[in-house]
């Protein structure tokens, strides 16, 4: 759900965007591939092997950043 909206964020087509917040770190391309195969998932947004850098934002307002290997 979106923080301030009343429903889920919803693309221009009617797909539905769904946040998740893992437990834990994951082998994310078993992830990636696991989720892609659900029925209905057009893609993920984990971005697998396709970047040299990352940048989170966190809950305090500042942005970590890590460099490959992650």
């Amino acid at each position: 759900m979106a923080v301030s909206k009343a429903r889920p964020v919803v693309m221009d087509n009617g797909n539905l965007i769904l946040d998740w917040m893992f437990d834990r770190v994951h082998k994310w391309s078993e992830v990636n591939t696991t989720i892609k195969t659900i029925p209905g998932v057009m893609d993920t947004g984990l971005f697998i092997n396709m970047t040299e850098r990352v940048y989170f934002g966190m809950q305090d307002g500042s942005v970590n950043m890590r460099e490959k290997p992650f």
